[in-house]
């Protein structure tokens, strides 16, 4: 049987690229399954997108603008008693959770060793906790939960449907994807973060339901959430001094991405487990609200402080504040036990560095724009973090509806990062844990992505 490359040796194939494979597209019951999965994952994201917002409004006592100016509406010591409450009541719920219903599978781990089979009550409780502690104020990313509840979703509709295990791999995946397309209104991105970062593949027979079930989630999704660009950058040139700057700052982008790659690692791999996680939650949440009273920049996922960042709206010393503060408190929240998605405080803390490096860049050439330096510091650490260039750029043009006229800036800065951050730590945010518990060596599942330029279709 014909499959593609494995990983150094470790005899891992990746996605069959064989008749079993192609055939799949020709099911019609693999088919039917992506479109409800589609659907489902595209519903499912502008519900939890509205709980989201409820519970921000509920928290923190506002109605109208985005959550950080919510933040400021109310007294300052509202943030620690919110996080205090919240980390009690969902270090209580997750282990509650996780005793009735055992362990929450993960993503990778779901669709590479359990043949993407997840628990769909579990799963979507799960999603739904994860939900509402980024609206608390939890600094943990809001994709998470509509990724889960996606690949819940196509598990539940696989079962139904008998599918073998690589349909329900790559709907599994594909249906995380969607959730994220979904929610952040990212069709291609989304549908490349399932190729690229979660079946490790190119492949048409896993990019084409990637691409379907996306498309079908975020049509979906327009009935319950705005079709429009998630941040407002504006357009601009590309510069010489732009180009030349993109390289070192990609070096930096690869040297920060190893560092929070290994700070994730080990905040994952030592996650407090059983009735300690009550304790060590709301700790975690109590420590980051006490904080906030100070930095309310710290909470929630960042979208609003990436906005400031590009529009150019933050002092440099309030920008080195959150950009040291954040991945901290994020890692405090692993570490405690909590649950969350990772990109979007990842692109947060990249669009600051990038802000920062720009900044003492424009010392020697100026001329270029802070949006242009968040931008490329932006899809930079994404592409470090996750090993996942094309799909991080893709992911950044997407949000930003803008970007492409300085794409060569942007590439050249993603590839410096990517390989900078892959030299130092073979693992990426998703593979972090499994690399930290295997005594920082390479992980099989992590090197499903690659070797990255494993040859389709190679023997083994």
């Amino acid at each position: 049987m014909a499959r593609m490359a494995v990983g150094r040796g470790l005899h891992q194939p990746n996605l069959p690229a064989d008749d079993e494979a192609d055939q799949s597209l020709r099911s019609w019951r693999f088919w039917m399954v992506l479109v409800l999965a589609g659907i489902g994952a595209g519903i499912g994201a502008g519900v939890l997108m509205a709980i989201l917002h409820g519970v921000q409004h509920l928290a923190y006592s506002y109605h109208h603008g985005d959550f950080l100016a919510g933040l400021h509406q109310g007294p300052a010591w509202r943030r620690l008693v919110v996080l205090s409450g919240a980390g009690v009541v969902l270090g209580g719920a997750w282990v509650l959770l996780r005793k009735v219903g055992g362990p929450v599978r993960g993503l990778d781990e779901a669709v590479w060793e359990h043949q993407g089979r997840l628990r769909p009550l579990g799963t979507a409780a799960n999603a739904l906790l994860q939900i509402v502690a980024v609206g608390a104020g939890a600094t943990l990313g809001r994709e998470g939960a509509p990724k889960e509840l996606g690949a819940g979703i196509a598990s539940a509709l696989c079962d139904r449907a008998g599918l073998t295990p690589l349909q329900r791999r790559v709907l599994v995946a594909s249906g995380a994807g969607a959730g994220m397309a979904a929610v952040y209104n990212v069709p291609l991105g989304g549908a490349l973060f399932t190729a690229e970062v979660l079946l490790g593949t190119m492949a048409l027979s896993a990019v084409v339901p990637a691409l379907a079930t996306a498309a079908v989630a975020t049509v979906t999704s327009w009935l319950l959430l705005p079709d429009r660009p998630t941040y407002d950058v504006g357009h601009f040139k590309v510069t010489a001094s732009l180009t030349i700057w993109a390289l070192p700052a990609g070096v930096l982008a690869g040297l920060l991405g190893a560092a929070l790659v290994v700070l994730v690692g080990w905040a994952k791999a030592r996650s407090t487990k059983g009735t300690k996680a009550l304790g060590t939650i709301t700790v975690a949440l109590s420590a980051t609200g006490a904080v906030a009273i100070a930095l309310p920049q710290v909470l929630g996922n960042g979208k609003d402080v990436v906005q400031l960042a590009f529009s150019g709206a933050l002092a440099l010393p309030l920008v080195a504040a959150i950009a040291l503060v954040r991945p901290l408190a994020t890692a405090a929240c692993l570490r405690a036990g909590a649950v969350g998605g990772l990109f979007t405080p990842t692109m947060t803390i990249g669009a600051l560095a990038g802000l920062l490096a720009g900044r003492a860049w424009e010392v020697l050439l100026p001329g270029s724009p802070a949006a242009a330096f968040a931008l490329i510091g932006a899809a930079a650490l994404l592409s470090g973090a996750m090993q996942s260039p094309i799909a991080s750029i893709v992911l950044v043009i997407e949000l930003t509806h803008s970007g492409l006229s300085v794409l060569v800036p942007i590439a050249l800065a993603a590839a410096a990062a990517t390989a900078v951050s892959r030299a130092l730590v073979p693992a990426s945010l998703y593979t972090a844990a499994d690399w930290w518990r295997k005594g920082h060596a390479s992980t099989k599942r992590h090197l499903r992505q690659g070797p990255p330029f494993a040859e389709v279709g190679a023997p083994v």
